[in-house]
């Protein structure tokens, strides 16, 4: 039994572009709260706010990346 359908080679393709773009994501504001803690001794974002916004972007990218790509298949289908 399957739960999920495999993914595309490009589906899996967007995912790698959108775990890169969260990763980085993850870098920034880690870099940003790290800077702000040394100026101020006083943590800017909360751990869970950096763990959320990370996974978010990676999906997020990773949907927009997809309905692009869908958006571009249909067109080429007409």
């Amino acid at each position: 039994m399957k739960l999920f359908k495999p993914m595309g080679e490009k589906e899996s393709s967007n995912w790698k572009k959108g775990a890169i773009v969260g990763f980085y994501t993850y870098v920034l504001i880690s870099a940003v709260n790290y800077f702000y803690y040394l100026a101020t001794e006083n943590s800017l974002f909360s751990p869970s706010f950096v763990f959320w916004s990370g996974l978010l972007v990676a999906f997020l990218f990773e949907l927009i990346f997809n309905l692009k790509y869908k958006r571009q298949s249909d067109i080429k289908s007409k």
